[in-house]
């Protein structure tokens, strides 16, 4: 009896350990996979986290390297523009030469002014002011250009500019008398033209220029003082003063009529 108890003890003994034992393996690899899966998403954010802060690093460099390149030039224009005006008259003998792909450019430009394609020639002053931004002729005819599209007063800047530049630059003082006339400064539009007749008394459209001022004006004595060393000197003005609207106040005087008879 007591054989039999102790066998049925132990029989119940082995069945609760291999229950037991069953239960621990069931449990184990829960806990396991959420421990090994965790580390490796959490290191996945540094690393995208890193080339994200590298891309503003880079931008600050590309910033400055833009910026000499946009005023590469603005420097030497501004040291000549500074220089004094005792300076200026003693480097009479040292005006600067102009580049001649400029000076190309310029002549290109020049001709589509004379036909009034002002925005043509423009862009052609502005190419050869980009090669070479000492380039008087460029800045003087590109202010002229302006002064004919209305803007007179950045337009005389530009041709004052060039007149420091070269300040016996006879085209210029007769586009800065020119852009003062079409802003309707008389007095100084007369005496930029007379400045440009004291460098080159043969400067025929300055005269022409004081002459239609005075035509405006209706002062048909000074029309003729100025009108007839202008068709002296090219008679083909007689032709250009018949049309010219400026002498309509005086187209009726017999003198005018005769000076500008064919």
């Amino acid at each position: 009896m007591v054989k039999r108890s102790i066998s049925m003890f132990v029989l119940s003994a082995g069945v609760i350990l291999a229950i037991a034992t069953g239960a621990v393996f069931n449990i184990l690899p829960k806990f396991k996979t959420p421990q090994i899966i965790s580390p490796i998403s959490q290191a996945l954010t540094p690393a995208s986290t890193s080339t994200s802060t590298s891309t503003p690093a880079s931008t600050p460099a590309s910033t400055p390297a833009s910026t000499p390149a946009s005023t590469p030039a603005s420097p030497a224009l501004a040291s000549a523009l500074s220089s004094s005006p005792s300076s200026a008259t003693n480097s009479e003998h040292s005006v600067h030469v102009s580049d001649s792909k400029a000076l190309t450019l310029y002549d290109q430009g020049l001709k589509l002014y004379y036909q009034r394609q002002f925005t043509a020639a423009l862009d052609l002053f502005n190419q050869a002011l980009v090669i070479d931004p000492l380039c008087y002729e460029a800045l003087n005819a590109k202010g002229a250009t302006l002064a004919f599209q209305g803007e007179h007063e950045q337009g005389l800047a530009l041709i004052q500019q060039a007149l420091v530049l070269n300040p016996t630059f006879v085209y210029g003082h007769f586009n800065l008398g020119l852009a003062n006339e079409l802003a309707g400064r008389w007095d100084p539009a007369i005496a930029a033209y007379q400045k440009a007749l004291q460098l080159d008394d043969h400067d025929t459209w300055s005269y022409y220029g004081i002459a239609s001022i005075y035509g405006r004006l209706g002062k048909v004595d000074k029309v003729l003082e100025y009108l007839q060393p202008a068709i002296a000197l090219d008679p083909d003005v007689k032709e250009v003063a018949r049309d010219e609207k400026d002498f309509a106040p005086v187209r009726m005087d017999p003198r005018f009529q005769t000076i500008i008879k064919p």
